[in-house]
């Protein structure tokens, strides 16, 4: 039985024992009140308490000082090191007898206009000289005749007439009827070479037939009857080139031959595109198988030539 009461007062005190420690850990019961007297003991301390000057170590062996000056020694110390106001200027009154005098207001001045130097100035763009058109006066035939083309631009259906009719050293002349390189007009003109050493007989020309190689045995050329004249333009590579003959119609000697002829030479060529006529108002037009030609000799061009033709063109 006492061994009962032993245990059960064990238990008790145990259990009183864990109740006040965790009080302790929570901060209440009476050690609660304990902290709050301690604070408020704490507070109620003057203001001018003194510390005592002393050295603590702490573990990572440094040493912190503490100053043991009371708060009011300290508060005056700092009050002597401030820096002292300079005494204020007191303005003058002004004397009651003396009329103030007012200040003129002066105007502000304009700003100085910036001068700028001709070097400054944008430069206008260059401007290249236009090019002046060079208009061809238009030819009005008397009777009504309306133009008609040998030759205008490659490939067009104004061109009559076929470049097929060679003569004399076929072999020296190069023909190219779509040269692209300063026409006269349009976007091609023909490009005549002739080179006097590939033949032997020492010159050559070209007929434009009708039909293409009609010598006078593959039937009737144009009527171009009311034709005033055959215009066309030409000009030398390098200015020079002599060009022996001009020719309109003269194929002769067959059953279709052309009923007349015309023809302009030996023209000098120059570097520049430069007008020609054949006059043919008074000339049989009624059929005309040769409708244009031209002739070279290497006695004029012993070293070749290279010459131009455009807008070819009766009218």
């Amino acid at each position: 039985m006492d061994n009962k009461k032993t245990t059960a007062f064990l238990a008790i005190l145990l259990a009183v024992l864990i109740a006040l420690m965790f009080l302790r850990a929570c901060g209440a019961g009476p050690w609660a009140v304990l902290k709050h007297q301690n604070n408020k003991s704490q507070s109620s301390e003057p203001e001018n308490f003194s510390i005592e000057k002393d050295t603590y170590t702490v573990e990572n062996d440094a040493e912190v000082t503490v100053d043991t000056r009371t708060v009011a020694e300290i508060d005056i110390e700092l009050q002597k090191q401030e820096p002292k106001p300079d005494p204020a200027v007191e303005n003058p009154k002004p004397d009651p007898d003396t009329k103030p005098v007012s200040k003129p207001i002066s105007k502000p001045k304009p700003a100085a206009k910036q001068e700028t130097s001709k070097q400054d100035l944008p430069k206008p763009a260059v401007q290249r000289p236009k090019k002046e058109k060079v208009t061809t006066p238009v030819f009005t035939n008397k009777s009504g005749f309306k133009p008609f083309y040998v030759y205008t631009d490659i490939g067009m259906r104004d061109n009559h007439y076929s470049p097929y009719g060679l003569m004399g050293d076929m072999s020296a002349l190069i023909i190219d009827h779509g040269f692209k390189e300063n026409p006269h007009s349009g976007k091609t003109c023909i490009k005549v070479t002739y080179d006097p050493n590939r033949g032997k007989i020492g010159w050559a020309g070209v007929y434009w037939t009708e039909p293409a190689n009609n010598w006078g045995d593959k039937g009737f050329g144009f009527n171009l009857s009311g034709a005033e004249r055959i215009s066309f333009w030409a000009r030398g590579e390098n200015g020079g080139e002599i060009i022996n003959n001009f020719i309109m119609g003269g194929i002769q000697g067959k059953q279709y031959e052309d009923s007349d002829s015309r023809a302009i030479g030996p023209i000098e060529l120059s570097k520049e595109w430069k007008q020609f006529f054949i006059y043919v108002e008074e000339a049989d037009l009624s059929n005309i198988i040769g409708g244009f030609c031209f002739t070279i000799t290497k006695n004029n061009n012993a070293m070749g030539a290279v010459f131009y033709l455009d807008d070819i063109v009766y009218e």
